[in-house]
Protein backbone atom coordinates (compact mmCIF):
# COMPACT_ATOMS: atom_id res chain seq x y z
CA UNK A 1 0.00 0.00 0.00
CA UNK A 2 2.86 2.39 0.68
CA UNK A 3 3.62 2.76 -3.02
CA UNK A 4 0.29 4.53 -3.51
CA UNK A 5 0.96 7.51 -1.18
CA UNK A 6 2.10 10.21 -0.57
CA UNK A 7 1.04 12.19 -3.63
CA UNK A 8 4.25 12.34 -5.63
CA UNK A 9 5.15 12.49 -9.33
CA UNK A 10 5.64 8.69 -9.13
CA UNK A 11 1.97 8.25 -8.25
CA UNK A 12 0.10 7.62 -11.54
CA UNK A 13 -3.28 8.69 -10.12
CA UNK A 14 -3.20 10.54 -6.78
CA UNK A 15 -7.00 10.52 -6.44
CA UNK A 16 -7.12 6.76 -6.96
CA UNK A 17 -4.30 6.35 -4.44
CA UNK A 18 -6.28 8.41 -1.92
CA UNK A 19 -9.37 6.29 -2.60
CA UNK A 20 -7.45 3.09 -1.87
CA UNK A 21 -6.11 4.58 1.36
CA UNK A 22 -9.67 5.43 2.42
CA UNK A 23 -10.75 1.87 1.62
CA UNK A 24 -7.99 0.52 3.83
CA UNK A 25 -9.00 2.86 6.66
CA UNK A 26 -12.64 1.92 6.27
CA UNK A 27 -12.07 -1.84 6.21
CA UNK A 28 -9.21 -2.20 8.70
CA UNK A 29 -10.03 0.79 10.92
CA UNK A 30 -6.37 1.85 10.86
CA UNK A 31 -4.46 4.51 8.95
CA UNK A 32 -0.89 3.56 7.93
CA UNK A 33 1.69 6.05 9.18
CA UNK A 34 3.88 8.17 6.92
CA UNK A 35 1.67 8.09 3.81
CA UNK A 36 0.22 11.55 4.32
CA UNK A 37 1.71 14.83 5.38
CA UNK A 38 1.94 14.97 9.17
CA UNK A 39 -0.81 17.57 9.68
CA UNK A 40 -3.09 15.80 7.15
CA UNK A 41 -2.57 12.43 8.80
CA UNK A 42 -3.41 13.92 12.21
CA UNK A 43 -6.57 15.45 10.76
CA UNK A 44 -7.64 12.16 9.12
CA UNK A 45 -7.25 10.40 12.47
CA UNK A 46 -9.39 13.06 14.17
CA UNK A 47 -12.00 12.77 11.41
CA UNK A 48 -12.10 8.98 11.80
CA UNK A 49 -12.56 9.34 15.55
CA UNK A 50 -15.63 11.54 14.89
CA UNK A 51 -17.26 8.57 13.14
CA UNK A 52 -17.29 10.10 9.66
CA UNK A 53 -17.46 7.71 6.70
CA UNK A 54 -14.65 8.84 4.42
CA UNK A 55 -16.17 7.32 1.26
CA UNK A 56 -19.96 7.35 1.47
CA UNK A 57 -20.44 10.69 3.24
CA UNK A 58 -22.26 13.23 1.09
CA UNK A 59 -22.33 17.00 1.30
CA UNK A 60 -25.68 17.37 2.96
CA UNK A 61 -26.68 20.24 5.21
CA UNK A 62 -25.25 18.72 8.35
CA UNK A 63 -25.49 21.88 10.41
CA UNK A 64 -26.65 25.40 9.63
CA UNK A 65 -27.04 28.12 12.26
CA UNK A 66 -30.59 28.89 13.30
CA UNK A 67 -30.24 32.67 13.22
CA UNK A 68 -27.99 33.88 10.41
CA UNK A 69 -28.65 37.56 11.19
CA UNK A 70 -27.47 37.06 14.77
CA UNK A 71 -24.34 35.22 13.55
CA UNK A 72 -23.47 38.06 11.15
CA UNK A 73 -24.18 40.74 13.76
CA UNK A 74 -21.91 38.99 16.28
CA UNK A 75 -19.09 39.00 13.70
CA UNK A 76 -19.69 42.46 12.21
CA UNK A 77 -16.24 43.76 13.16
CA UNK A 78 -14.58 40.79 11.43
CA UNK A 79 -16.79 41.14 8.35
CA UNK A 80 -16.03 44.86 8.04
CA UNK A 81 -12.30 44.29 8.45
CA UNK A 82 -12.21 41.45 5.90
CA UNK A 83 -14.43 42.92 3.17
CA UNK A 84 -11.70 44.82 1.22
CA UNK A 85 -9.44 41.74 1.08
CA UNK A 86 -12.32 39.43 0.13
CA UNK A 87 -13.27 41.74 -2.74
CA UNK A 88 -9.65 41.88 -3.92
CA UNK A 89 -9.23 38.08 -3.79
CA UNK A 90 -12.60 37.52 -5.47
CA UNK A 91 -11.56 39.82 -8.30
CA UNK A 92 -8.32 37.89 -8.74
CA UNK A 93 -9.51 34.32 -8.15
CA UNK A 94 -13.31 34.58 -8.39
CA UNK A 95 -13.49 33.06 -11.85
CA UNK A 96 -11.64 29.99 -10.58
CA UNK A 97 -13.43 29.33 -7.31
CA UNK A 98 -14.58 30.81 -4.03
CA UNK A 99 -13.30 33.17 -1.34
CA UNK A 100 -14.83 32.24 2.03
CA UNK A 101 -14.79 33.95 5.43
CA UNK A 102 -15.55 31.84 8.50
CA UNK A 103 -15.86 32.56 12.21
CA UNK A 104 -13.95 30.96 15.10
CA UNK A 105 -16.29 27.92 14.96
CA UNK A 106 -15.89 27.39 11.19
CA UNK A 107 -19.35 28.83 10.46
CA UNK A 108 -19.32 30.48 7.04
CA UNK A 109 -19.95 34.24 7.23
CA UNK A 110 -19.46 35.32 3.61
CA UNK A 111 -18.84 33.63 0.25
CA UNK A 112 -17.56 35.47 -2.84
CA UNK A 113 -16.73 34.19 -6.32
CA UNK A 114 -18.22 31.48 -8.54
CA UNK A 115 -21.21 30.51 -6.40
CA UNK A 116 -23.09 29.65 -9.61
CA UNK A 117 -21.08 26.52 -10.39
CA UNK A 118 -21.76 25.01 -6.97
CA UNK A 119 -25.32 24.22 -8.04
CA UNK A 120 -24.07 22.30 -11.06
CA UNK A 121 -21.95 20.18 -8.70
CA UNK A 122 -24.93 19.46 -6.47
CA UNK A 123 -23.43 21.36 -3.50
CA UNK A 124 -25.90 23.33 -1.41
CA UNK A 125 -24.11 24.15 1.81
CA UNK A 126 -21.18 26.32 0.82
CA UNK A 127 -23.22 29.27 1.98
CA UNK A 128 -23.29 31.73 4.90
CA UNK A 129 -24.50 29.97 8.02
CA UNK A 130 -23.18 26.50 7.10
CA UNK A 131 -20.73 24.95 9.56
CA UNK A 132 -17.52 23.44 8.17
CA UNK A 133 -15.91 22.27 11.38
CA UNK A 134 -13.59 19.28 11.11
CA UNK A 135 -15.91 17.21 13.30
CA UNK A 136 -18.70 17.60 10.71
CA UNK A 137 -16.85 17.78 7.39
CA UNK A 138 -13.63 15.93 8.10
CA UNK A 139 -10.31 17.28 6.87
CA UNK A 140 -11.02 20.58 5.12
CA UNK A 141 -8.88 23.71 5.02
CA UNK A 142 -11.40 26.02 6.71
CA UNK A 143 -12.05 23.74 9.68
CA UNK A 144 -8.58 22.18 9.95
CA UNK A 145 -6.74 25.54 9.91
CA UNK A 146 -8.67 26.51 13.06
CA UNK A 147 -7.80 23.20 14.76
CA UNK A 148 -4.12 23.48 13.80
CA UNK A 149 -4.11 27.26 14.49
CA UNK A 150 -1.92 27.93 11.45
CA UNK A 151 -2.13 28.33 7.65
CA UNK A 152 -2.93 25.08 5.90
CA UNK A 153 -3.41 23.70 2.38
CA UNK A 154 -5.61 20.72 1.54
CA UNK A 155 -4.93 19.60 -2.04
CA UNK A 156 -7.73 17.53 -3.67
CA UNK A 157 -7.32 13.94 -2.41
CA UNK A 158 -6.00 15.07 0.97
CA UNK A 159 -9.59 15.82 2.00
CA UNK A 160 -10.92 13.12 4.32
CA UNK A 161 -14.32 12.93 2.59
CA UNK A 162 -13.96 11.54 -0.91
CA UNK A 163 -16.75 13.79 -2.19
CA UNK A 164 -14.48 16.79 -1.48
CA UNK A 165 -11.57 15.43 -3.54
CA UNK A 166 -12.60 17.58 -6.51
CA UNK A 167 -11.52 20.69 -4.57
CA UNK A 168 -8.25 22.18 -3.38
CA UNK A 169 -8.43 24.64 -0.50
CA UNK A 170 -6.12 27.03 1.36
CA UNK A 171 -7.02 28.65 4.69
CA UNK A 172 -5.35 31.04 7.14
CA UNK A 173 -6.68 31.74 10.66
CA UNK A 174 -7.47 35.37 11.52
CA UNK A 175 -6.37 36.44 15.02
CA UNK A 176 -7.41 39.43 17.07
CA UNK A 177 -4.83 41.77 18.68
CA UNK A 178 -4.69 39.49 21.73
CA UNK A 179 -3.63 36.48 19.64
CA UNK A 180 -6.98 34.64 19.76
CA UNK A 181 -8.37 33.10 16.56
CA UNK A 182 -11.65 34.84 15.71
CA UNK A 183 -12.05 33.65 12.13
CA UNK A 184 -10.51 32.09 9.04
CA UNK A 185 -10.06 33.16 5.41
CA UNK A 186 -10.31 30.43 2.77
CA UNK A 187 -9.71 30.12 -0.96
CA UNK A 188 -11.38 27.08 -2.57
CA UNK A 189 -10.79 26.05 -6.18
CA UNK A 190 -11.76 23.04 -8.26
CA UNK A 191 -9.09 20.49 -9.21
CA UNK A 192 -5.55 19.86 -8.02
CA UNK A 193 -3.33 22.93 -7.67
CA UNK A 194 -0.03 22.78 -9.52
CA UNK A 195 1.47 25.59 -7.41
CA UNK A 196 -0.62 25.57 -4.23
CA UNK A 197 1.74 27.78 -2.20
CA UNK A 198 0.88 30.77 -4.41
CA UNK A 199 -2.69 30.97 -3.13
CA UNK A 200 -1.59 30.32 0.46
CA UNK A 201 0.88 33.21 0.23
CA UNK A 202 -1.81 35.58 -1.09
CA UNK A 203 -4.11 34.57 1.77
CA UNK A 204 -1.39 35.22 4.36
CA UNK A 205 -0.86 38.73 3.01
CA UNK A 206 -4.62 39.37 3.03
CA UNK A 207 -4.99 38.11 6.61
CA UNK A 208 -2.11 40.34 7.72
CA UNK A 209 -4.01 43.35 6.37
CA UNK A 210 -7.21 42.22 8.10
CA UNK A 211 -5.43 41.73 11.42
CA UNK A 212 -3.79 45.16 11.18
CA UNK A 213 -7.21 46.70 10.54
CA UNK A 214 -8.60 44.89 13.59
CA UNK A 215 -6.06 46.68 15.80
CA UNK A 216 -7.70 49.99 14.88
CA UNK A 217 -11.18 48.57 15.51
CA UNK A 218 -10.22 47.13 18.91
CA UNK A 219 -8.33 50.27 20.03
CA UNK A 220 -9.99 53.25 18.30
CA UNK A 221 -8.78 55.75 20.90
CA UNK A 222 -5.13 54.73 20.84
CA UNK A 223 -2.05 54.74 18.67
CA UNK A 224 -1.52 51.74 16.36
CA UNK A 225 2.02 51.32 15.01
CA UNK A 226 3.59 49.06 12.40
CA UNK A 227 7.33 48.42 12.38
CA UNK A 228 10.06 46.35 10.71
CA UNK A 229 13.87 46.51 10.36
CA UNK A 230 13.42 47.19 6.62
CA UNK A 231 11.27 50.13 5.59
CA UNK A 232 9.93 48.44 2.45
CA UNK A 233 8.31 45.76 4.64
CA UNK A 234 5.98 48.26 6.33
CA UNK A 235 2.49 47.38 5.12
CA UNK A 236 3.46 43.79 4.32
CA UNK A 237 2.46 40.49 5.91
CA UNK A 238 5.71 40.55 7.92
CA UNK A 239 5.51 43.83 9.80
CA UNK A 240 4.94 43.97 13.54
CA UNK A 241 1.87 45.75 14.92
CA UNK A 242 1.58 47.40 18.34
CA UNK A 243 -1.29 49.22 20.06
CA UNK A 244 0.04 51.86 22.46
CA UNK A 245 -2.03 53.79 25.03
CA UNK A 246 -1.94 57.54 25.53
CA UNK A 247 0.24 56.90 28.60
CA UNK A 248 2.80 54.90 26.61
CA UNK A 249 1.67 51.41 27.71
CA UNK A 250 1.71 48.55 25.20
CA UNK A 251 -1.88 47.30 24.91
CA UNK A 252 -1.48 44.58 22.27
CA UNK A 253 1.05 43.06 19.88
CA UNK A 254 0.72 40.71 16.92
CA UNK A 255 2.85 37.59 16.55
CA UNK A 256 5.23 39.27 14.10
CA UNK A 257 5.93 41.98 16.69
CA UNK A 258 6.79 39.31 19.25
CA UNK A 259 9.07 37.55 16.78
CA UNK A 260 10.85 40.75 15.66
CA UNK A 261 11.45 41.94 19.22
CA UNK A 262 12.22 38.40 20.49
CA UNK A 263 9.76 38.82 23.33
CA UNK A 264 6.76 36.64 24.24
CA UNK A 265 3.43 38.46 24.21
CA UNK A 266 3.01 38.24 28.00
CA UNK A 267 6.38 39.98 28.50
CA UNK A 268 5.35 42.85 26.24
CA UNK A 269 1.63 43.54 26.66
CA UNK A 270 0.90 45.62 29.74
CA UNK A 271 4.48 46.93 29.92
CA UNK A 272 5.69 50.49 29.45
CA UNK A 273 7.39 51.18 26.14
CA UNK A 274 10.72 51.91 27.85
CA UNK A 275 10.60 48.58 29.67
CA UNK A 276 9.68 46.38 26.69
CA UNK A 277 11.29 48.31 23.83
CA UNK A 278 14.11 50.22 25.51
CA UNK A 279 12.83 53.65 24.47
CA UNK A 280 10.49 56.09 26.21
CA UNK A 281 6.94 56.03 24.89
CA UNK A 282 6.78 59.81 24.48
CA UNK A 283 10.02 59.82 22.45
CA UNK A 284 8.84 56.99 20.19
CA UNK A 285 5.39 58.46 19.65
CA UNK A 286 6.55 62.04 19.04
CA UNK A 287 9.03 60.96 16.38
CA UNK A 288 6.47 58.83 14.56
CA UNK A 289 3.72 61.44 14.66
CA UNK A 290 6.03 64.28 13.58
CA UNK A 291 8.17 62.43 11.02
CA UNK A 292 5.57 60.04 9.55
CA UNK A 293 8.02 57.15 9.17
CA UNK A 294 10.82 57.15 11.74
CA UNK A 295 13.92 54.99 12.19
CA UNK A 296 14.16 54.30 15.92
CA UNK A 297 16.94 52.43 17.78
CA UNK A 298 15.51 49.85 20.19
CA UNK A 299 17.02 47.27 22.52
CA UNK A 300 17.09 44.69 19.69
CA UNK A 301 18.30 46.91 16.86
CA UNK A 302 16.97 49.69 14.65
CA UNK A 303 13.41 49.54 13.34
CA UNK A 304 11.34 51.67 11.01
CA UNK A 305 8.04 52.74 12.61
CA UNK A 306 4.91 54.16 11.01
CA UNK A 307 1.52 55.13 12.47
CA UNK A 308 -1.34 53.01 11.19
CA UNK A 309 -3.77 54.97 13.39
CA UNK A 310 -3.28 58.16 15.37
CA UNK A 311 -4.86 58.57 18.81
CA UNK A 312 -7.91 60.77 19.23
CA UNK A 313 -6.41 62.21 22.43
CA UNK A 314 -3.85 64.87 21.44
CA UNK A 315 -1.97 64.81 24.78
CA UNK A 316 -0.08 61.70 23.72
CA UNK A 317 2.38 63.84 21.75
CA UNK A 318 4.67 66.11 23.75
CA UNK A 319 5.63 69.07 21.60
CA UNK A 320 8.00 71.88 22.55
CA UNK A 321 6.39 75.18 23.47
CA UNK A 322 6.84 77.76 20.73
CA UNK A 323 5.60 81.28 20.23
CA UNK A 324 2.55 81.20 18.00
CA UNK A 325 3.15 82.87 14.65
CA UNK A 326 0.39 84.95 13.12
CA UNK A 327 -1.47 82.96 10.45
CA UNK A 328 -1.45 84.46 6.95
CA UNK A 329 -4.77 85.76 5.67
CA UNK A 330 -6.41 83.23 3.30
CA UNK A 331 -6.43 84.22 -0.36
CA UNK A 332 -9.74 85.41 -1.75
CA UNK A 333 -11.22 84.11 -4.99
CA UNK A 334 -10.81 87.51 -6.65
CA UNK A 335 -7.09 87.48 -5.83
CA UNK A 336 -6.74 84.00 -7.32
CA UNK A 337 -8.94 84.57 -10.36
CA UNK A 338 -6.54 87.11 -11.91
CA UNK A 339 -8.79 88.85 -14.40
CA UNK A 340 -9.78 87.08 -17.62
CA UNK A 341 -7.12 84.36 -17.57
CA UNK A 342 -8.14 80.77 -18.31
CA UNK A 343 -7.59 79.91 -14.64
CA UNK A 344 -9.73 82.84 -13.53
CA UNK A 345 -12.59 81.81 -15.82
CA UNK A 346 -12.38 78.24 -14.46
CA UNK A 347 -12.58 79.50 -10.86
CA UNK A 348 -15.64 81.62 -11.56
CA UNK A 349 -17.30 78.63 -13.26
CA UNK A 350 -16.47 76.48 -10.21
CA UNK A 351 -18.07 79.07 -7.89
CA UNK A 352 -21.17 79.03 -10.05
CA UNK A 353 -21.26 75.23 -9.74
CA UNK A 354 -21.00 75.39 -5.94
CA UNK A 355 -23.80 77.93 -5.75
CA UNK A 356 -25.95 75.50 -7.74
CA UNK A 357 -25.18 72.60 -5.38
CA UNK A 358 -22.87 70.82 -7.83
CA UNK A 359 -19.69 69.00 -6.70
CA UNK A 360 -16.45 70.48 -8.04
CA UNK A 361 -13.38 68.45 -9.07
CA UNK A 362 -9.98 70.15 -8.64
CA UNK A 363 -7.05 68.59 -10.50
CA UNK A 364 -3.45 69.42 -9.70
CA UNK A 365 -0.18 67.95 -8.51
CA UNK A 366 0.60 67.69 -4.80
CA UNK A 367 1.63 71.09 -3.42
CA UNK A 368 -0.04 73.22 -6.11
CA UNK A 369 -2.55 74.71 -3.66
CA UNK A 370 -5.78 72.75 -4.22
CA UNK A 371 -6.89 73.36 -0.62
CA UNK A 372 -6.21 77.10 -0.96
CA UNK A 373 -8.42 77.16 -4.05
CA UNK A 374 -11.11 75.04 -2.36
CA UNK A 375 -11.23 77.32 0.69
CA UNK A 376 -11.38 80.44 -1.51
CA UNK A 377 -14.27 78.94 -3.50
CA UNK A 378 -16.08 78.13 -0.27
CA UNK A 379 -15.67 81.65 1.12
CA UNK A 380 -16.84 83.19 -2.16
CA UNK A 381 -19.91 80.96 -2.45
CA UNK A 382 -23.34 81.06 -0.80
CA UNK A 383 -21.93 78.56 1.72
CA UNK A 384 -19.55 81.10 3.28
CA UNK A 385 -19.91 81.04 7.04
CA UNK A 386 -20.84 77.35 6.97
CA UNK A 387 -18.34 74.57 7.87
CA UNK A 388 -15.34 73.96 5.63
CA UNK A 389 -13.95 70.48 6.38
CA UNK A 390 -10.69 69.37 4.72
CA UNK A 391 -9.74 65.66 4.72
CA UNK A 392 -6.45 64.27 3.37
CA UNK A 393 -7.47 60.74 2.29
CA UNK A 394 -3.82 59.66 1.98
CA UNK A 395 -3.12 60.38 5.66
CA UNK A 396 -5.95 58.21 7.06
CA UNK A 397 -5.25 54.47 7.43
CA UNK A 398 -7.33 52.45 4.98
CA UNK A 399 -9.18 50.61 7.72
CA UNK A 400 -10.42 53.89 9.25
CA UNK A 401 -11.43 55.91 6.20
CA UNK A 402 -14.99 54.57 6.26
CA UNK A 403 -15.65 55.44 9.91
CA UNK A 404 -13.81 58.78 9.49
CA UNK A 405 -16.01 59.87 6.59
CA UNK A 406 -19.35 58.32 7.48
CA UNK A 407 -19.06 58.10 11.28
CA UNK A 408 -20.50 55.29 13.40
CA UNK A 409 -23.24 54.68 15.93
CA UNK A 410 -22.90 53.63 19.55
CA UNK A 411 -22.26 49.88 19.65
CA UNK A 412 -21.39 49.62 15.95
CA UNK A 413 -18.41 47.41 16.84
CA UNK A 414 -16.38 46.29 19.83
CA UNK A 415 -14.44 49.26 21.20
CA UNK A 416 -16.66 51.86 19.51
CA UNK A 417 -16.76 55.18 21.37
CA UNK A 418 -19.82 55.55 23.61
CA UNK A 419 -22.37 57.69 21.82
CA UNK A 420 -20.74 57.08 18.43
CA UNK A 421 -18.83 59.53 16.24
CA UNK A 422 -20.11 62.04 13.68
CA UNK A 423 -18.32 61.52 10.37
CA UNK A 424 -16.71 64.25 8.30
CA UNK A 425 -19.60 64.23 5.80
CA UNK A 426 -22.07 65.26 8.49
CA UNK A 427 -19.59 67.68 10.09
CA UNK A 428 -19.58 69.50 6.76
CA UNK A 429 -23.38 69.45 6.51
CA UNK A 430 -24.56 72.68 4.90
CA UNK A 431 -20.99 73.65 4.03
CA UNK A 432 -18.12 72.30 1.95
CA UNK A 433 -16.20 69.03 2.25
CA UNK A 434 -12.75 69.07 0.61
CA UNK A 435 -11.35 65.58 -0.05
CA UNK A 436 -7.66 65.77 -0.95
CA UNK A 437 -5.79 62.84 -2.57
CA UNK A 438 -9.10 61.08 -3.21
CA UNK A 439 -7.35 58.69 -5.59
CA UNK A 440 -5.77 57.02 -2.53
CA UNK A 441 -9.21 56.06 -1.22
CA UNK A 442 -10.15 52.36 -1.72
CA UNK A 443 -12.36 51.89 -4.78
CA UNK A 444 -15.31 50.43 -2.86
CA UNK A 445 -15.39 53.58 -0.68
CA UNK A 446 -15.15 55.82 -3.74
CA UNK A 447 -18.26 54.08 -5.04
CA UNK A 448 -20.05 54.58 -1.71
CA UNK A 449 -19.06 58.26 -1.67
CA UNK A 450 -20.46 58.65 -5.20
CA UNK A 451 -23.80 57.30 -3.98
CA UNK A 452 -23.76 59.89 -1.17
CA UNK A 453 -23.17 62.69 -3.68
CA UNK A 454 -26.00 61.40 -5.87
CA UNK A 455 -28.57 60.60 -3.17
CA UNK A 456 -27.48 63.06 -0.42
CA UNK A 457 -27.91 60.32 2.19
CA UNK A 458 -25.22 59.38 4.72
CA UNK A 459 -25.45 56.02 6.54
CA UNK A 460 -23.07 55.76 9.53
CA UNK A 461 -21.64 52.38 10.50
CA UNK A 462 -23.94 50.42 12.78
CA UNK A 463 -27.71 50.00 13.08
CA UNK A 464 -28.93 53.46 12.14
CA UNK A 465 -31.06 55.21 9.54
CA UNK A 466 -29.52 57.31 6.80
CA UNK A 467 -29.30 61.05 7.37
CA UNK A 468 -29.59 63.80 4.78
CA UNK A 469 -26.37 65.66 3.99
CA UNK A 470 -26.25 68.89 2.01
CA UNK A 471 -22.47 69.24 2.00
CA UNK A 472 -20.68 69.78 -1.29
Amino acid sequence: MSHLFPLTPATPDPLQAAHLLREKLRVEGQLPQGLLRQEIEASWRRSFSHGLDCIDSKLVSLQVVNDLDMLLAANRMLLDAATPEMEFLAERYGNEGLVILGDANANMLAVEGRTDYLRTLGIQDITPGACWSESLRGTNALGTALIESRPILINSGEHYLECLSRFSCSSVPIKNPHGDAIGVLDLTREGTLAQPQDSLGMLMIAVSQIESRLFGAFFPEHLVLVFHPRQQYLGSAWHGVLAVSVEGDILAANQQACDLLRLPRDKMVGQRCEGALGVRGSTLISRIVHDGTAKVPLAHGEFYFKALQLPRTPTIVSTPTTTAKPQPRPCTLDELADGQSRFGRALRMARQGLNNDLPVLLLGETGTGKEVVARALHEASARAGKPFIAVNCASIPEGLIESELFGYRDGAFTGARKGGVVGRLMQANGGTLFLDEIGDMPLHLQARLLRVLQERKVAPLGPAKSRTSTSR
